[in-house]
């Protein structure tokens, strides 16, 4: 366990340093001063400065930043060197360049284990499902056509909602021929196979290996050399998808459900563990989670919420259309406010980790 949190906290530290490297390269190739480099969230408990910026450790273990000169100050610019002073478009790239590192980052590890898995990898889906996960050599699924990946809709004309339906359907029909439907990941294109299962040592069998997870399969040329960048923009979309869902859970009053859908680091680390407990045959696994952290940092980074890059980049965006900055103490203002918010949201999911590793 405790390696377990020591590979993860030092997984996190990596993923940190990416983002914030690609603001820091950005602000110095346009000659912006960097004032500090900070990991973790104050208040600070180390620091060392080289040359001209600070490199500090902070107390919460939550994201980092980048301090530019002239970012959040109150007094108006007086050196060249100042993030203020330079063009809508240099800032935009500089505010932008954490979430781009994050997201290249994410592209190569996904191509990385797609590629060491046979072009074939975990696929997200919204709503739990059943799906063929692995097919055996000359049973009579793969000599019907059945493929890896397909989602299991129904056993003849009964729904499959569970492993169980799936398996107890087929093991009642003692070894008569059942209609399978299957469809596409997203449960499209449905199809009818005929299979009739043989005997063997378990009961009746078709040869498969049904799973909870789809298995997204990439076959052609294109598909493969574009796989890491398709991937996460399959995982891009469900996650907003997932998000909307949270934020209509949230309307309803549903609390429970967006507790239990919704994780921080505590919750994070937890399935680290249980990822990395398997040992060395979990490395593409864990491969696999820190390119789904990456993504998911780009993801809400890009959101256009006060205190976050995306919301920096609103603002410069408005400035960008209308030649006009919104004045400099309404935007900090708004950008502290949000700042509290996202650190009060970020206590509250890691009470409700900690309750859920209590209970």
């Amino acid at each position: 366990m405790i390696i377990s949190i020591i590979i993860f906290i030092f997984t996190l530290l990596i993923l940190v340093v990416i983002h914030e490297l690609g603001h820091f390269l950005m602000a110095k190739k346009f000659g912006i001063k960097v004032l500090e480099f900070g990991f973790g969230i104050p208040p600070k408990i180390w620091g060392k400065k080289i040359g001209e910026t600070l490199y500090s450790l902070n107390a919460l273990p939550l994201g980092g930043f980048v301090r530019l000169l002239g970012e959040d100050e109150d007094t108006k610019a007086v050196s060249e060197r100042d993030f203020r002073v330079k063009s809508p478009i240099q800032r935009i790239i500089v505010v932008v360049a954490g979430v781009t590192m994050n997201l290249f980052l994410a592209w190569v590890i996904f191509y990385s284990v797609i590629f060491y898995q046979g072009f074939k990898i975990i696929y997200p889906t919204i709503e739990a499902a059943v799906f063929i996960g692995a097919l055996e050599r000359d049973f009579p699924a793969q000599v019907a056509g059945v493929k890896i990946g397909d989602k299991l809709l129904k056993v003849d004309e009964k729904q499959v909602r569970n492993f169980d339906d799936a398996r107890g359907f087929i093991q009642e029909k003692k070894g008569a021929s059942v209609n399978l439907t299957l469809a596409d990941i997203d449960g499209k294109n449905p199809r009818v196979i005929n299979v009739t299962p043989k005997k063997g040592e378990k009961g009746y069998l078709i040869g498969v290996v049904f799973s909870p997870f789809a298995i997204k399969a990439y076959n052609t040329p294109t598909e493969k050399i574009f796989s890491g960048i398709t991937y996460s923009w399959d995982l891009t979309r469900y996650t907003y998808l997932g998000l909307g869902k949270t934020i209509s859970d949230l309307a309803l009053g549903n609390y429970g459900k967006v507790s239990q859908s919704v994780s921080g680091p505590v919750g994070l680390a937890q399935m680290s563990n249980g990822i990395l407990s398997e040992g060395v045959k979990a490395a593409p696994t864990y491969l696999w989670f820190v390119g789904v952290i990456s993504l998911t940092l780009a993801i809400f980074n890009v959101l256009p919420v006060p205190a976050l890059d995306g919301g920096r980049l609103l603002f410069l965006v408005i400035e960008a259309i209308f030649k006009k900055k919104v004045r400099e103490d309404i935007e900090r203002s708004i950008h502290q406010i949000g700042f509290i918010v996202l650190l009060g949201l970020a206590l509250l999911i890691t009470y409700s980790d900690i309750s859920k590793l209590i209970h």
